[in-house]
């Protein structure tokens, strides 16, 4: 029995973790690109964060992501993906890499005037939505092709890594 309630402690504690530096990540990624970070803020405060832990503590989230558009486009102008990954692989700390995060964002190109942005809780197929949370499509990615960069946000049994469209 101590065990089951370590484990789910664990998960909580982590899933929370997790939950808190995506936003900060991605709080970064908008300032990075000269856009206001209030829509994330209220969006993460109304029904992100619930969703997102209520995913993670489940096992069920497999990636966040963020797509960079034109008001009114079907298309995406930029687009970052976090998968999460559920296996820790032995970390026995909880860290975020900021520099490595930076230095990513360096490497991209900065969404044109007038974009806004729209975060979305990709859960696992057949994971059942939390109450919040509705389905909806990706923006066109056209040319855009995918780049992997590596890992974000590691705890002991969750960990983020990070993909960006350019």
């Amino acid at each position: 029995m101590s065990a089951t309630l370590t484990s789910t402690y664990s998960r909580t504690h982590t899933a929370k973790y997790v939950s808190d530096k995506m936003r900060n990540v991605l709080k970064y990624l908008i300032s990075y690109y000269d856009l206001s970070p209030v829509a994330l803020l209220d969006a993460w405060t109304d029904w992100v964060d619930a969703g997102a832990r209520d995913l993670l503590e489940r096992g069920d989230l497999e990636k966040i992501v963020i797509e960079f558009y034109k008001p009114g486009s079907d298309a995406a102008a930029g687009r970052w993906d976090f998968p999460i990954r559920y296996d820790g692989n032995g970390v026995d700390e909880m860290w975020v890499d900021r520099e490595f995060l930076e230095g990513s964002f360096a490497k991209t190109s900065t969404p044109p005037a007038g974009c806004i942005y729209r975060v979305l809780l990709v859960p696992r197929a057949g994971a059942a939505l939390p109450g919040n949370l509705s389905w909806t499509s990706f923006k066109a990615l056209g040319s855009l092709v995918r780049r992997e960069a590596g890992t974000i946000v590691s705890t002991p049994d969750i960990m983020a890594s990070m993909a960006y469209y350019k």
